[in-house]
């Protein structure tokens, strides 16, 4: 089985990501559907689910596993979506502000204040589209690509520490998993890209 290389994986599906930029996240407000959170979602969960819910979250109180981004974000005064914001820019490159608000998970009225903040603390700069001069692309200046960076090594410790706890076996079985999963999920969203052309 291929393992991957020491380098973390990018954080963007670039090939196959349902974001497209024609798609805008949901206004404020927004219905429960509009934000994936619909009552059958929860009447149809299974035992596997709640299993892989529960186990999170106990990962989660493991604040070993959070120390260096953590320490990151109180050092520099960064809030996670902040980070988050940051962290896409730096794996994606510069994207519409409509893209970076569906990559962050959030509306396109809350990522308008993380990027005016970020712009204040001269971490990103707006600048016109090339293709599309209405739209407007963020994208990371020299200081904002130097908070990147360390903000990657402080993921890659933190990678560093999960593999740590688990045998070269399982180490393999976890990165199978994942890239089976990932070339599904691009399967999916090039057969929808497709359709939606088709139609």
């Amino acid at each position: 089985m291929r393992r991957p290389d020491d380098k973390p994986a990018a954080l963007a599906n670039r090939r196959g990501d349902p974001g497209a930029e024609g798609q805008d996240p949901p206004e404020d407000g927004g219905s429960e559907e509009s934000h994936g959170l619909m009552e059958e979602d929860v009447e149809t969960s299974t035992p596997e689910s709640r299993r892989l819910h529960e186990l999170l979250i106990e990962f989660s109180r493991y604040r070993s596993l959070k120390n260096p981004l953590a320490g990151i974000c109180e050092d520099l005064q960064l809030t996670p979506t902040q980070m988050h914001a940051l962290s896409w820019l730096g794996n994606d490159g510069p994207v519409q502000v409509g893209v970076l608000a569906l990559r962050v998970g959030i509306t396109r009225k809350t990522i308008t204040g993380v990027v005016d903040r970020l712009e204040s603390m001269g971490l990103v700069e707006r600048t016109r589209d090339v293709e599309d001069r209405r739209a407007v692309v963020v994208r990371l200046t020299e200081q904002g690509s130097s908070v990147f960076a360390r903000i990657d090594r402080g993921m890659d410790a933190s990678l560093r520490r999960v593999l740590s706890l688990m045998s070269p076996e399982d180490r393999d079985a976890v990165f199978g998993i994942l890239e089976r999963m990932l070339a599904r999920l691009t399967a999916e969203a090039e057969s929808a890209s497709g359709d939606s052309q088709a139609s």
